[in-house]
């Protein structure tokens, strides 16, 4: 299905980008991907030049889809023509791959249980479906969306520990390994936090850290202990493994960043 005539237009720097979208789409829904939270931040990150000069210019976005999550919208998928400019005139700038999966950004918890009785150290991963790779049983890093008006990323993080884990968090437990590394980044520019897929996806993760001493009764209450929100489609399984093990029993790629951003940042003497 073709997209309507540009009837929607968004600042770029000095200049105005028109917008097209699928007949598909409600004009009301359409203006309201392109204000949102996602797509704002989205257009605010091609403003910034790189640290040696090279700038992104958007000519045009197509708006391919947009899913609603109740009255807000969640996801927006989009085809921008952009184009990269590195300030040599005597070549054309370069044409950008330009489809986006704008999701925003989530934050992930990276627990290190510490046995009472002997010492050991445990981590905990949530057990769910992930329909995306096709798989009905994943092992990841607890985690959540940062929505619009949800507070700090910390008060994010306590949350989500509450709702897939069970574990009430304190904001002053948690320690943000990401913040901590891009104090030491070289490009100040970039947002904090990892891009887990920048060649197709918005998203920037934050991981934040929390070590607790708890007794063996605890952690064997919490490993298989049934957990999320089933109204929001969340059916998970919390499970208790070894730390030392972790890296060996899920794909996740927020948990294998949290692992190294840990190990460095405590061999740096941050945390």
């Amino acid at each position: 299905m073709a997209p309507k005539a540009a009837s929607l237009t968004f600042q770029f720097r000095e200049k105005i980008v028109p917008v097209t979208f699928h007949a598909s789409i409600a004009p009301e829904v359409a203006k309201m991907a392109t204000t949102c939270e996602p797509f704002q931040t989205w257009v605010k990150n091609c403003e910034q030049p790189s640290t040696d000069g090279r700038m992104i210019d958007i000519r045009s976005v197509e708006i391919q889809s947009v899913d609603l999550f109740g009255k807000r919208v969640g996801f927006v998928k989009i085809k921008s023509d952009c184009i990269l400019k590195d300030g040599n005139t005597s070549h054309e700038p370069t044409v950008l791959p330009g489809i986006c999966f704008l999701r925003g950004n989530s934050v992930a918890m990276l627990v290190v249980l510490k046995c009472a009785e002997d010492g050991k150290l445990y981590s905990l991963l949530v057990d769910q479906a992930r329909i995306p790779i096709g798989s009905a049983s994943v092992l990841e890093l607890p985690a959540g969306m940062i929505d619009p008006g949800t507070g700090t990323v910390a008060g994010v993080a306590a949350k989500e520990m509450k709702e897939e884990c069970g574990i009430t968090v304190k904001e002053s437990d948690l320690i943000d390994l990401t913040k901590l590394a891009h104090a030491d980044a070289e490009d100040k520019t970039v947002p904090i936090g990892i891009a887990p897929s920048p060649g197709g996806c918005d998203e920037y993760i934050r991981i934040m850290y929390m070590e607790r001493t708890v007794h063996q009764s605890e952690l064997d209450a919490m490993n298989n202990r049934l957990a999320g929100l089933r109204e929001e489609g969340e059916a998970i399984t919390l499970r208790v493994v070894p730390y030392d093990n972790m890296w060996k029993l899920t794909p996740d790629a927020k948990a294998m960043c949290a692992l190294f951003l840990l190990n460095e940042l405590k061999k740096s003497g941050k945390v």
